[in-house]
């Protein structure tokens, strides 16, 4: 899993707090200290950050949601249904 992240945005270090404490193992690029990461990043059409790329999806989760992090990762509990539309990150969709 690679996250795109950049300096002082809260959302990237919510995504990076719920990754250490799901305790999965992830490479980070911060576009704000390497401008090769930024054109990967915009490269794909993206222009924001946190973009979580997990391995086996075709599509990047963009910003922080939590709950869709979740499930894709498969560490959802049983209380994700309920919770799934109240995502915290504004710009972005579920």
């Amino acid at each position: 899993m690679i996250i795109y992240i950049s300096e002082n945005n809260p959302d990237c270090n919510s995504v990076l707090n719920l990754m250490d404490k799901l305790e999965v193992r992830y490479k980070t690029k911060n576009v704000t200290k390497n401008e090769l990461y930024l054109q990967e990043l915009q490269n794909e059409g993206i222009f924001g950050t946190p973009a979580t790329f997990i391995e086996d999806r075709r599509y990047p989760i963009l910003g922080f949601q939590k709950e869709k992090l979740k499930v894709a990762l498969g560490k959802e509990d049983d209380r994700s249904t309920i919770n799934s539309s109240r995502s915290k990150c504004g710009g972005y969709g579920n």
